[in-house]
């Protein structure tokens, strides 16, 4: 099932005691359609105030329905911040979560010199940002890299990921960052993100951003906020 969120207001995607989030409102919804506890799988766990385009989970029901009916009924059922775009029928042993190839995030930023308020909740207002020196520094995330200092990651676990391609776009006063990797860790994006416009603002040097990389230089990184990410596609 392929849904968009806003994720203003949630607590990310993993289900937490007596806070809202994407998917203990779509678990609730759908008790309510086929009458029983259902758990769902994702692709990716979002975090507090993440957005998605095009984010996928996965469920098993006993109750047979028309995948229009499933489709139409969880819209009513759901906040209007969840919308189900799309419902389809998956092999026994498709997972969201397991069966993705590649994971697409794209971060936007707004460079206008004062950004109106009702973007607040869905941009990183960054007046002014320098777009080439974000060209200039982009690559040195692509590829299979150690990315355990991008990340709030425990100890021992492999913190390796493949990032595919980290490409940028503008649209008059909207920067868009495109970024596929494999997988990511907890918080790699918006880390990502925020050492690319310290760099482009000249607070950061490649050097430096190769000596985190290393672990032999400062791990302060800044952090994009959650508003301006969005899980965009689950690639299968």
């Amino acid at each position: 099932m392929k849904i968009s969120y806003d994720g203003t207001g949630f607590f990310g995607m993993q289900r937490q005691k007596n806070k809202p989030t994407i998917q203990q409102s779509l678990e609730y919804a759908l008790k309510q359609l086929f009458g029983a506890d259902i758990n769902i799988n994702y692709a990716g766990r979002t975090d507090t105030g993440v957005h998605a385009l095009g984010h996928v989970v996965d469920f098993f029901a006993d109750k047979p329905l028309d995948l229009s009916v499933v489709k139409r009924a969880l819209n009513a059922l759901l906040p209007s911040q969840i919308r189900v775009t799309g419902v389809f029928l998956a092999s026994d042993d498709f997972h969201s979560r397991y069966s993705c190839i590649f994971r697409d995030y794209v971060y936007i930023i707004n460079t206008a010199e004062v950004c109106m308020p009702f973007l607040k909740n869905y941009v990183w207002h960054v007046p002014k940002l320098n777009i080439s020196r974000l060209d200039e520094v982009k690559g040195l995330f692509v590829g299979y890299k150690d990315f355990a200092p991008f990340s709030k990651a425990s100890m021992g676990k492999n913190t390796n990921r493949l990032i595919q391609y980290v490409r940028i776009k503008q649209k008059s006063f909207f920067v868009m960052i495109f970024i596929r990797a494999n997988a990511f860790l907890r918080g790699m994006v918006r880390l990502m993100v925020g050492t690319m416009v310290s760099y482009s603002r000249g607070l950061i040097t490649k050097d430096q951003i190769m000596q985190i990389f290393e672990r032999s230089g400062s791990s302060h990184l800044l952090k994009a906020p959650a508003c301006g990410l969005y899980f965009k596609r689950a690639i299968y």
